[in-house]
């Protein structure tokens, strides 16, 4: 095997030397360009499979393919809980003039349940209110949004 390198010409030898390292890098830089694609921000659209929002009755499921997020209010608290671990999360809560109060929603005990004290909760407090409400979440570089009503069950 030996005797066989040594009768490669020049070209080859430096080929033989080089190769590996190039494969190296090649794929030191293919990870990095993925990595790169993957933290790009991507927008999702959030939608309810059932067309009914009761976040007072907790009963508000949006999704987007395999991404669920359920948004309920209890104990003056509005919560949100989500099948994949979420980065951050602002809910807005929108006025007859459509002007938006934003609230920046805060971890619970971990990535899956986000909260804030909001006055949803005196909003729908009678049966038929409603309320328009728009919702961000951020994923790994994914933004998912929503807007839709949450009416108090009859």
């Amino acid at each position: 095997m030996l005797r066989a390198y040594f009768k490669l010409n020049r070209h080859a030898k430096v080929a033989l030397f080089v190769a590996p390292i190039l494969i190296i890098f090649g794929w030191a830089a293919g990870d990095i360009w993925v990595e790169s694609q993957a933290m790009k921000t991507r927008l999702f659209n959030l939608t309810s499979p059932t067309g009914v929002c009761d976040v007072m009755a907790k009963n508000c499921l949006l999704e987007s393919g395999e991404f669920q997020l359920n948004i309920y209010e209890e104990g003056g608290r509005t919560t949100v809980n989500s099948t994949f671990p979420l980065d951050t999360v602002t809910l807005f809560l929108v006025d007859q003039q459509d002007q938006p109060t934003a609230y920046r929603m805060g971890m619970k005990e971990d990535p899956y349940y986000w909260y804030i004290n909001t006055p949803l909760a005196s909003i729908l407090a009678n049966p038929g209110d409603k309320q328009k409400m728009r919702i961000i979440v951020t994923v790994k570089g994914g933004q998912y949004i929503a807007e839709f009503y949450s009416q108090t069950g009859f």
